[in-house]
């Protein structure tokens, strides 16, 4: 259900021709009800009736704290790979690198030159499983922070997981990753010059989030499933994230598009009220979904296409500090 509102975008300030989209709670289905403003001007989706409590949106059987850790011989395999992917000669190694190719993370880190020794931050990294696969395959300066863990964890190889809000850490680093984290922060402003502040000269930070300027946004409105009610808080896009860097002291010098099937079949399964944890969703169930094989891979088909095209509804920024 959509309306017109005259509430100011907090992104652009626009009050003028805004609509209210009214988004259910669809990820564990609870279907409560949501508002979010989406803005005429920049396009940006935000969340106005925010939960006074968000403890029960973030139990512990939510996906980011079920993330498990590589198993010892796998993780001690692809430590050698990455190693050879950054550039250190190794035998097995370099074997390991041509059979399985280059990480996407190490991908990442050389569009922003980053090598082994860079000061790496990552912002709501949940329980460092990335981090941990860097500081085995060498990363001898990364560290995460999350407020929603229990307590700050430390890994016997020295990696620390700090229990603490964004806005009040502070060091100084080569690269700040926001892994899907952004979309959960209540002043994305406040946290991109934050992010200036604590990135040395020149250095880059990388946001990656679901985009509103998308064909699946565009497609199914209020079921697009990476609304995620009411975990998302503001859904950017294009236009409003470079609003958000000019006036945060940075530069966009990369805009990759890295979405999923997801984006289909869960806004899908939404319009047809399925749930993503429904016994006939596909997330959980695949054999008792409402999709064929053939639509499955009709999605994913779609989804390189719209990834090429920029029409993806999942994006990675790389924004380089100027100021």
């Amino acid at each position: 259900m959509i309306t017109e509102q005259k509430l100011s975008c907090k992104i652009c300030s626009n009050n003028s021709n805004n609509q209210i989209i009214k988004v259910r709670e669809m990820y564990f289905g609870t279907r409560e009800i949501f508002e979010y403003l989406e803005c005429a001007n920049c396009g940006c989706l935000q969340l106005i009736n925010q939960p006074t409590d968000y403890s029960k949106y973030y139990p512990k059987d939510y996906f980011t704290f079920q993330q498990k850790h590589e198993g010892k011989i796998t993780s001690v395999l692809n430590s050698f790979r990455d190693k050879a992917a950054m550039g250190e000669k190794s035998f097995l190694g370099n074997i390991l690198f041509k059979k399985f190719g280059e990480p996407t993370y190490i991908t990442r880190l050389k569009l922003v030159n980053a090598n082994l020794g860079s000061s790496i931050l990552d912002v709501g990294c949940g329980k460092g499983i990335l981090l941990h696969k860097m500081k085995e395959s060498g990363f001898k300066n990364v560290v995460g922070i999350d407020p929603f863990i229990d307590e700050t964890i430390i890994y016997p190889n020295g990696l620390k997981i700090i229990k603490q809000n964004f806005d009040e850490f502070e060091g100084k680093y080569d690269f700040i990753m926001l892994n899907h984290s952004f979309e959960h922060m209540e002043n994305p402003f406040e946290a991109m010059k934050h992010s200036n502040r604590l990135l040395n000269k020149n250095k880059f930070l990388l946001i990656r989030i679901p985009v509103a300027d998308s064909y699946a946004f565009r497609t199914y409105k209020e079921h697009w499933s990476s609304l995620d009610a009411p975990r998302h808080l503001f859904l950017q896009t294009k236009k409003s994230i470079k609003i958000l860097a000019e006036k945060s002291g940075f530069e966009i010098t990369k805009i990759n598009y890295d979405s999923r099937s997801w984006q289909l079949w869960g806004s899908e399964q939404y319009s047809k009220n399925i749930s993503l944890l429904d016994e006939k969703s596909y997330y959980t169930n695949p054999n008792k979904s409402i999709f064929t094989k053939k639509e499955i891979s009709d999605f994913e088909l779609k989804v390189i296409e719209l990834n090429k095209n920029g029409e993806g509804d999942q994006a990675e920024f790389y924004l380089r500090k100027i100021n």
